[in-house]
């Protein structure tokens, strides 16, 4: 049987919650700086902002007949007119009997220069569970700062969405506004 230290499930959600969805997108024009209200956030940038992924595949436990949790991940945030910004980011590990979970809540100030967008969280409290209730923990401030080069395309659908690739251009992750 698998099992996730403490450390290995802290690490994780920068490489899930950094995978992007595929889709056909069209670059839209964000190189311009105009709509900036002072702040040096983009108009186009400010209000909230979501992605999530729940896996497509699902199992049935053979003995139990009972059906897993689903896995997946999300990562939600808001931004201010003024750089404040808020984030709320969750994943959730369903393997056999082990049932995981991270969640990191956090605030700050974002930085924007150019197509770089730089979260420097000035509070932050991470939660999870590994494979049982027993096995919890919670900690203060450890979220780091994180950079990004950002975009704003259109997909096949017409909506626009914030893509926010890593500066090795590895990852890229869709995001679109609430309904």
């Amino acid at each position: 049987m698998y099992s996730i230290t403490n450390k290995q499930l802290y690490s994780m959600p920068k490489a899930v919650l950094s995978l992007g969805l595929t889709a056909s997108l069209v670059l839209y024009a964000s190189t311009s700086q105009a709509g900036k209200n002072g702040t040096g956030v983009p108009a186009e940038l400010q209000g909230e902002w979501r992605y999530g992924r729940i896996s497509s595949i699902q199992y049935q436990d053979s003995y139990t007949g009972q059906s897993a949790a689903p896995n997946g991940s999300s990562d939600q945030f808001q931004l201010a007119s003024d750089g404040n910004y808020k984030r709320n980011r969750l994943l959730q590990i369903n393997t056999y009997n082990c049932a995981s979970n991270l969640f990191i809540e956090e605030k700050g100030k974002v930085k924007i220069e150019a197509q770089r967008l730089t979260f420097q969280p000035s509070d932050s409290t991470s939660k999870g569970q590994i494979c049982n209730s027993r096995r919890t923990y919670s900690s203060r401030n450890t979220a780091k700062p994180e950079t990004y080069e950002w975009s704003i395309e259109t997909n096949d659908y017409g909506q626009q969405v914030l893509v926010l690739a890593t500066s090795d251009g590895k990852s890229r992750s869709h995001y679109g506004r609430p309904k």
